[in-house]
């Protein structure tokens, strides 16, 4: 039977306080142009990009070329000298016991309902985006653009890396489930969520009705940014997005609030 090794978060090793500048490590998009619409294509990366943002860690970027340089074979992961912090969810858990617990005023019904959007976004809209970025055939296109202009360029063994890459995660589509149903059954699944993720929101500034952003926010937006700035991934699915139009004013107040660099796609509906 193989091994599947478990890594431990060294939490005990860090010493920081709340000044200490923390490295988030993930994959970027350099120079593409899509660098003026999203910090990057991983939702898990643009939440944890946004929960530094939005609370005022100090942090420094650091580009990795793959993903298979993290503690869990993933990005993002966080550093402190020469200690690895792996899971984007992990690392808010210890953010806020060192920098102090954005979520500390929530009732325990607030907390509730925003532990299960996180869990919507995560567990079934991940997939979601992750078929269009590996098993969809024109979302696969789009995002090896992005990252890597013309693949024909490319040397022939990398090209064979991003094909091995490619049906790696196309297997683990199709073995959730995911790429088992028709496109438009896809785009109506991961529709249903955004439309309940709305009828939560309502008119509130912030998710869950609160005056400043929770951990909850962060989620919600680095999960969903994407699918309103980068149609050409999944155009229905984005059009869809920017078919409700108190999650449009929602991106657009994160955007210009916390993100005043990167270029707006897309009106409010």
């Amino acid at each position: 039977m193989k091994h599947y090794p478990v890594y431990a978060n060294p939490y005990a090793d860090i010493e920081a306080g709340r000044d200490t500048a923390l490295k988030l490590h993930l994959v970027g998009l350099g120079a593409s142009e899509f660098s003026k619409h999203v910090p990057s294509f991983s939702p898990f990366v643009a939440k944890l990009d946004a929960y530094f943002r939005l609370f005022d860690i100090p942090h420094e970027i650091v580009a990795e070329p793959v993903p298979d340089v993290g503690p869990r074979g993933k990005v993002p992961f966080v550093s402190v000298g020469n200690t690895r912090l792996a899971d984007s969810d992990l690392i808010v858990g210890y953010l806020k016991r060192t920098h102090g617990d954005p979520d500390a005023a929530l009732t325990p019904a607030q907390q509730a309902v925003g532990h299960l959007v996180q869990r919507t976004l995560e567990d079934h809209l991940y997939w979601v985006i992750i078929y269009y970025e590996f098993f969809d055939e024109n979302g696969w296109d789009f995002i090896l653009k992005a990252m890597v202009g013309d693949p024909t360029a490319l040397p022939q063994e990398i090209q064979d890396a991003l094909a091995e890459r490619r049906e790696d995660f196309r297997k683990r589509c199709y073995d959730q489930g995911v790429a088992r149903f028709t496109p438009a059954e896809i785009v109506e699944k991961a529709g249903k969520d955004l439309d309940a993720i709305s009828r939560i929101l309502a008119d509130n500034r912030y998710l869950l009705g609160t005056d400043r952003p929770t951990s909850f926010d962060a989620v919600l937006f680095g999960f969903t940014l994407a699918i309103f700035q980068a149609r050409g991934m999944h155009p229905e699915l984005t059009d869809h997005a920017r078919s409700i139009p108190n999650l449009g004013r929602y991106m657009q107040h994160m955007l210009e609030t916390y993100y005043p660099e990167l270029e707006r796609a897309f009106q409010p509906a």
